[in-house]
């Protein structure tokens, strides 16, 4: 029967090429002085960084049949996402002696039978991805799992020993050169993201003005902690939020309320929806509010929404409503701020609640039970640089023509990774069906692939 492979080529399953039983690590709870376990996430890029290690509660001795070898090959057990189940990483170098968790499975195989560089890149490839994605299975909670049993049912396409080490060769090299490209990419994305909120920053505060600094002047009290204010330009003044601006919670989600035909569903913005700088509006949960409640908490295009819970580096982070979505709600952990008489851009204000106001919002926030939230009264008195419209309206037009070139590097640099990955799934599935390489390509003696 034909296995569509090249002459020479055989396809195997894992289990046949295994040295010893697949081994899954044992739970061991965190103790700090314990044996180093490697964490879930130490498996990055097909590499298993040594360095991402927590204490266990397991001993030395207890730890001893799960060591991890130089040649090992770690697999992700588990997973909330379905591309992630299964994927592997090498051991390529082992710094000192650690074990592996339950969450993962140790692969050895037998080296006369498969290069483990070879497997790794293979295991990777989009044909070993798209069997692990078939064989996994969805349990309770959303978590991916695969067992051993079905690690040990996947197919391997393998060719002689010369030709898994001309492939693991080209592969390196190749794969090599678009990680650095990727690199580059990616920090020069984050540069451009970085000067882009600066200048948004400084226009929020006038300082992208033409007048001179002044010292600012004293606001009005507060119980609030405001750090210390930045200086202003002439003309410009602090105010409290609440002065400027009418701020209103959500509705609550979760209630007990009873629900009533005559009710309306409509779209919730939930906290995860309120980003820095965007509304992420892929997902939007519904709520079902009696016409009345809908009205109430209605949005308005302009609105500026801030987050008020979560992560207290989180808080205090948002963005505008252009009314994308017909009577959109939001819910109580998201603060709805209305500029009064159009004293502010809004823009203006969102960028300044994400460089000032998210510090602000940082100190002044009140924690409880892991979770960092913001009183709305507490908000009210946010400091907020307000300044002459018709400077407003020239400042937030030149911070967009700034912010203009970095958007485009940055659509650019996304455009790139698109790429480099499309470019890196092709190749390894060139790689593993025989593809890649001709003889005329590969190197002449194997002594130059070590």
């Amino acid at each position: 029967m034909s296995t569509g492979l090249p002459a020479g080529w055989r396809s195997v399953r894992l289990a046949e090429v295994l040295s010893e039983p697949l081994t899954s690590g044992r739970v061991a709870r965190s103790s700090a002085d314990g044996f180093p376990v490697l964490r879930p996430t130490a498996l990055r890029s097909g590499v298993v960084d040594f360095d991402d290690t927590r204490g266990g509660d397991l001993t030395a001795e207890e730890s001893l049949a799960r060591l991890v070898e130089r040649g090992d090959l770690l697999v992700t057990r588990a997973s909330g996402s379905l591309s992630k189940v299964g994927e592997g990483a090498l051991a390529a170098e082992v710094a000192r002696p650690v074990t592996f968790p339950d969450s993962m499975t140790r692969v050895r195989v037998l080296p006369s039978a498969i290069d483990i560089r070879y497997l790794t890149y293979l295991w990777n490839s989009p044909i070993v991805r798209m069997q692990l994605e078939g064989r996994a299975r969805q349990l309770a909670g959303r978590m991916y799992r695969i067992t051993q049993t079905d690690l040990e049912e996947i197919r391997l396409p393998i060719p002689p020993s010369a030709e898994q080490r001309r492939i693991t060769h080209v592969l390196e090299e190749f794969l090599a050169r678009i990680d650095e490209t990727v690199e580059h990419t990616v920090s020069a994305a984050r540069r451009a993201a970085e000067l882009s909120s600066l200048i948004n920053a400084r226009a929020s505060s006038g300082q992208l003005s033409d007048a001179a600094p002044l010292a600012p002047a004293a606001l009005r009290p507060a119980t609030t902690d405001d750090g210390v204010l930045p200086w202003l330009p002439a003309g410009w003044q602090w105010e409290r939020l609440g002065s400027i601006a009418d701020v209103a919670r959500g509705v609550s989600v979760g209630g007990t309320e009873q629900w009533y035909s005559a009710d309306v569903e409509v779209p919730c913005l939930r906290v995860s929806n309120v980003q820095s700088g965007r509304l992420a509006l892929d997902e939007v949960a519904a709520m079902r509010l009696p016409a009345d409640r809908v009205a109430a908490f209605r949005l308005r295009p302009d609105d500026v929404l801030l987050t008020g819970a979560g992560d207290r580096n989180s808080l205090g982070r948002g963005w505008i409503w252009e009314g994308q979505l017909a009577d959109c709600v939001h819910q109580n952990h998201v603060f709805r701020v209305r500029i009064k008489d159009h004293c502010l851009h809004p823009k203006l204000l969102a960028w300044h609640a994400n460089s000032f106001g998210r510090s602000w919002c940082e100190r002044n926030a009140r924690q409880s039970a892991g979770l960092a939230s913001l009183g709305l009264s507490v908000l009210r008195l946010m400091p907020v640089p307000l300044g002459p419209w018709a400077e407003q309206e020239r400042l937030v037009a030149l911070a967009e023509q700034l912010t203009a070139q970095f958007e485009g590097a940055a659509a650019s640099a996304e455009r790139a990774l698109t790429i480099a990955d499309h470019l890196r799934r092709a190749m390894l599935l060139h790689a593993f069906t025989g593809r890649l390489l001709t003889s005329e390509q590969a190197p002449e003696n194997e002594e130059d692939l070590a």
